[in-house]
């Protein structure tokens, strides 16, 4: 299944140190996007290093499973935030690699990647988005809680891991005629 960007609108552009940023809907494997997850890796991968192995978590989503990845670029043109849509088995969809890079945080650029693929999701008709962080992501659950997201059970392929929280969020109908499916 191949999975192409979708023109869904924009978020509005925030202040950045060199002036407002421009969003792009790219592809999972596009540069910038890797770029900005490998930053996330390198901050995130410490706080759960002592947990040790932990085989049973999912691979990363391929390019195959990810709709489309918002990604936020300075007017120098440096990728600064991000966030995915993936398709996940079941019809069912969630948000992946919300991130922020940490000299552009407080200005609200997780709040619009949460929106761009919200939207995106509302576009294919999509009822109900999920998402995954971890325990020890206090500040991304917070973000989620007050972007209207609600706690949920971890659902497959998280379930098995005692360190997923899990969130969900229903989208409002937009009329989409692809309700749930990953076309």
């Amino acid at each position: 299944m191949t999975h192409t960007p979708t023109p869904a609108a924009a978020p509005a552009p925030a202040p950045a140190p060199d002036g407002p940023v421009r969003w792009a809907a790219l592809g999972w494997d596009d540069p910038a996007a890797a770029e900005l997850r490998a930053l996330m890796d390198a901050e995130i991968k410490p706080r759960y290093a002592d947990f040790g192995s932990r085989p049973h978590l999912p691979p990363p989503p391929t390019a195959d499973e990810v709709a489309v990845t918002w990604v936020a670029f300075t007017g120098s043109g440096d990728p600064v935030a991000t966030a995915s849509l993936r398709a996940l088995p079941g019809g069912r969809w969630e948000i992946k690699r919300v991130f922020v890079r940490a000299d552009h945080r407080g200005r609200g650029l997780a709040v619009a990647a949460l929106a761009a693929v919200e939207a995106s999701a509302a576009e294919r008709g999509v009822a109900e988005l999920t998402l995954q962080t971890g325990v020890r992501q206090p500040e991304a659950a917070a973000l989620y809680a007050r972007e209207g997201w609600y706690r949920i059970p971890p659902y497959p392929p998280y379930s098995r891991d005692p360190y997923s929280v899990c969130f969900a969020k229903r989208l409002p109908a937009t009329g989409g005629a692809e309700r749930g499916s990953h076309a």
